[in-house]
Parts: structure tokens; C-alpha cells; sequence
């Protein structure tokens, strides 16, 4: 029956879907998720649930940047930050076999990020969380188990220790690698690691891939775009935009600057039709993989 209602709803444009209700009281609830081609294991108020249930080609772009980046170079190996429980790190590997770090700080995720993982092949996975500048600071976290974000909190927070991601690429002995594509997922700390990422933005010139989430940077008073815009000086000359859903939108030179602005404060959870964007930036050494990738996401959708 109720096949019989989605189809016939379908005819007028709507659907029915479950949504998930992501409280601590399921976070013992252990769901499997088909994300790629891995069955992974993931915590009951993990929003990823309904994501791939319902969208089983989510962030499949992911995947598709990976394979496009590693015809050119083919020792590629992909920073994964904020690896979560793995499902980037499936998705990437349904598309092509490719070596990932994935670095997670939090404690539970971790936990499934070790297990999703552990059968998969030349996989290095490092438990911390990053930032701008080596320090410890007091930090509220909400949303803990499935999108841990990091509230800056003086008074009541409590004290975490956060590194920058060149310092442990320095510790971990992994600055020897092919590292071309820097993947963040961070909860509005995305352009916080960007600018702790500086040495290796410079030198290893990565494709950065990154969440741009005005909703998630406002509520830790992260502005964000002069970040984006500073990565114009470096190499970085267009800003490739996919919105929250995974379809390509946009390619802005960096330098119109009056057209990224416009975009910054379009995009709001809940108060416009995107919520977020994904930012994709190749270096200028890249343009012709940034032309080609931009080519065959046309292609999805013509």
C-alpha cells in the first residue's frame, strides 16, 4: 500500500520519506548502511542513515573527483578530515582503489571508523581533531557520535587539544606521499583547517574539497570567505561549487569577489533553497583536471 501512495504521489512531484531523528536515545542503535559498494556500520542518530537510504548516489562526487584526479597522478593519496564513520572513505574506494588518511577526533566515531574500515586496503586513520594553530582550548561539543562540532566555550567548555593538520602530517611521517587531494568535512571548521594547512597548501598544491557551511561557521563566529578568498594568492583561481545535494552549480573566478559574496550569504540552513555548498579548488598546475572534472559532471546532467 504504501508503495501504492509513494507512486501515485510521485505522478504530482512529492514522495514520502521516513525522516531520521537523530537523538542520543538511538545512538546504541547500530543501523547497517549500503554506502558505495561497503555495508557499513553506523550509530542510530547518525543523519548518514537517511542520506544513503534514501540518495544512494550521495557525495558520489567524491569518488568521480578521486578517480579524475588520480588519472594524473596515480600515487595519489586523499586526506580525509572529519572521516566520520567511513563513508567517504567507501565511496571513494567504490570508485577507485586509492590510499586514504582519515582523521577523526571524535571518540564514538572513531570507534565505527576503525570497524568500517578495518577489512579495507591501504587505509591510515589518525584520531584528532585540527585546527588553525597548535593549542588547547575549552570547547563545548555538540552533536557528538555522528556530526561532532566544536563550540568554542570558556567558561563551561571542556579543555581539548587541537593540532594543525601540517603538524600531523609531520608526526606521521606522511608528507613523503602523493597528497593532491584534501577532503574536509568539519562543521564550520573547515576554513579553520584550511588556514592550519598552510605549508602543505603550498607545497604539495592539493585539489582542496571542503563543506561551506554559513549556518555551522556563524555559530562558532567563523567568517570564512576572506579564508577562501586568501587561497586566490596561492595558486587557486577558481571556486567550484557543488550544492548540499551533490550537483555541480556554479564555476566562479576567485577574484569576483562580488559574486562570491553574493553566494556567502545566499546559502543558510533553513532560510533559502540551499543549505550549504561544497567548494571544490584545483591549483592553476591543475586546470585542465579542474576543466575535465567540471566536463563529466556536466555530462550527469545535461
Amino acid at each position: 500500500m504504501r508503495k501504492l501512495i509513494r507512486s501515485v504521489l510521485q505522478i504530482f512531484g512529492y514522495d514520502i520519506i521516513k525522516v531520521n531523528v537523530h537523538s542520543d536515545q538511538k545512538k546504541n542503535r547500530i543501523k547497517k548502511v549500503m554506502v558505495g559498494n561497503y555495508l557499513l556500520e553506523m550509530p542510530g542518530n547518525n543523519p548518514q542513515i537517511s542520506t544513503y537510504k534514501y540518495d544512494p548516489s550521495a557525495n558520489s562526487q567524491l569518488g568521480r573527483l578521486s578517480a579524475c584526479i588520480a588519472s594524473k597522478y596515480p600515487s595519489l593519496s586523499v586526506l580525509d578530515v572529519g572521516a566520520n564513520v567511513g563513508d567517504t572513505i567507501a565511496i571513494i574506494k567504490s570508485a577507485i582503489e586509492l590510499p586514504v588518511i582519515g582523521i577523526e577526533g571524535d571518540d564514538f566515531a572513531f570507534e565505527f571508523l576503525k570497524k568500517n574500515t578495518m577489512s579495507l586496503k591501504n587505509v591510515t586513520l589518525i584520531k584528532t581533531f585540527l585546527g588553525e594553530k597548535i593549542e588547547s582550548k575549552r570547547i563545548s561539543m555538540e552533536k557528538t557520535g555522528w556530526n561532532t562540532t566544536l563550540i568554542p566555550n570558556e567558561e563551561q567548555g571542556e579543555m581539548v587539544h587541537l593540532k594543525t593538520l601540517d603538524e600531523v602530517l609531520g608526526e606521521e611521517h606522511l608528507l613523503n606521499r602523493t597528497l593532491k587531494l584534501l577532503k574536509i568535512d568539519c562543521e564550520g571548521f573547515d576554513t579553520i583547517i584550511i588556514r592550519g594547512s598552510a605549508k602543505l597548501i603550498r607545497e604539495k598544491k592539493p585539489v582542496i574539497y571542503f563543506e561551506y557551511n554559513r549556518t555551522n561557521m556563524e555559530a562558532i563566529q567563523e567568517e570564512g570567505l576572506s579564508t577562501l578568498l586568501t587561497l586566490g594568492e596561492v595558486g587557486y583561481k577558481n571556486v567550484i561549487l557543488f550544492v548540499n545535494k551533490g550537483r555541480y552549480l556554479m564555476k566562479v573566478p576567485i577574484d569576483q569577489v562580488g559574486i562570491l559574496e553574493d553566494l556567502h550569504r545566499y546559502a543558510k540552513d533553513g532560510g533559502s533553497c540551499i543549505a550549504y555548498y561544497d567548494i571544490c579548488l584545483f591549483h592553476e598546475d591543475d586546470s585542465e583536471l579542474a576543466a575535465a572534472f567540471i566536463a563529466s559532471e556536466n555530462l550527469l546532467h545535461p
